[in-house]
């Protein structure tokens, strides 16, 4: 499959094809956008933002283009939204954030003026996986073309935004719960082992839960191991994350088609709920490790 790749750098899209301008050349800077009248750059972005929202209404082809923009104290993405009149997903995926609450003092951002979704070729983040997972169909067509915009491919979805589960997924940022629901019968540090009845360091948290239920990956990462039948952890996966984070799932009664080092999100399920190894009724064993260094999971994870 062969897709059209067109490099911008200032360049625009018109209806007879892509254009781009002199090579060497950077795109236009928008030094503030605090000022429309005294601000040229400012108002010419913001004439063609308009001119192009009225292509896309029309079923016109738009006319696409790129400025940048050097994030000033108190810059946020929503901000950036309401003085450009882009969607903050389509300033979000083109410039790789992966939340809302990244910061962006000091950040030289790309600004399109078309809205739609900046898919990058090459996903790594949570985010653009999930993106590229949703819209696969679309991005894989002969159809949608490739920009190479910032040193980067992309993919161009023109006017399209965040479906219902990826904007979920940008506007929480941070780690999820293992289970939907549980009651937590064992906290992070000393405690007697229901096991052994002795004093002993406990390093996860014990969530039970009703046999079966669905246990989820509380972040994004790969997958480190797959233990089965372990005499103390029973069934167990243990998925790594960014920095020098892992996470464990044990005593699983059932573990879903994984690989080890397959790519895994956010609440993507990962095994069911179980009594497997060293364990007194159903329940998940859910540890959380820095560097190596267990940390207590209840202060990572939020509902």
């Amino acid at each position: 499959m062969l897709l059209a790749v067109f490099s911008l750098n200032a360049a625009a899209f018109t209806e007879s094809g892509p254009s781009a301008s002199p090579a060497g050349s950077a795109y236009p800077h928008i030094e503030s956008l605090l000022s429309r009248k005294a601000n040229f750059i400012l108002q010419q972005y913001l004439d063609e933002v308009q001119a192009a929202g009225k292509a896309l209404k029309t079923g016109r082809e738009p006319f696409v283009n790129f400025y940048t923009y050097t994030a000033e104290k108190g810059d946020t993405l929503m901000r950036l939204y309401a003085r450009c009149s882009v969607p903050y997903e389509s300033i979000a995926s083109l410039n790789r954030l992966q939340n809302k609450d990244v910061p962006l003092e000091g950040m030289e951002l790309i600004l399109p003026t078309v809205a739609g979704l900046y898919i990058p070729k090459n996903p790594e983040s949570e985010i653009e996986l999930l993106l590229a997972s949703c819209y696969s169909v679309r991005i894989n067509s002969e159809e949608c073309p490739v920009y190479h915009i910032g040193g980067e491919d992309f993919y161009f979805l023109a006017g399209e935004r965040y479906t219902p589960e990826v904007r979920a997924f940008f506007l929480t940022p941070g780690m999820s719960l293992p289970l939907e629901s549980y009651r937590l019968t064992s906290p992070f540090g000393m405690r007697v082992s229901p096991i052994s009845g002795q004093w002993k360091f406990h390093r996860g948290i014990d969530m039970a839960a009703a046999p079966g239920t669905v246990v989820m990956a509380c972040r994004a990462g790969t997958v480190k191991d797959i233990g089965r039948n372990d005499f103390v952890y029973g069934n167990y996966v243990i998925l790594r994350h960014e920095d020098g984070m892992t996470s464990l799932y044990a005593h699983l009664s059932y573990i879903y088609d994984l690989a080890e080092g397959e790519t895994v999100l956010r609440r993507q399920p990962i095994g069911k709920v179980g009594q497997t190894g060293l364990a007194t009724g159903p329940h998940l064993h859910f540890e959380i490790k820095v560097n190596g260094e267990a940390q207590d999971p209840e202060k990572y994870i939020k509902g």
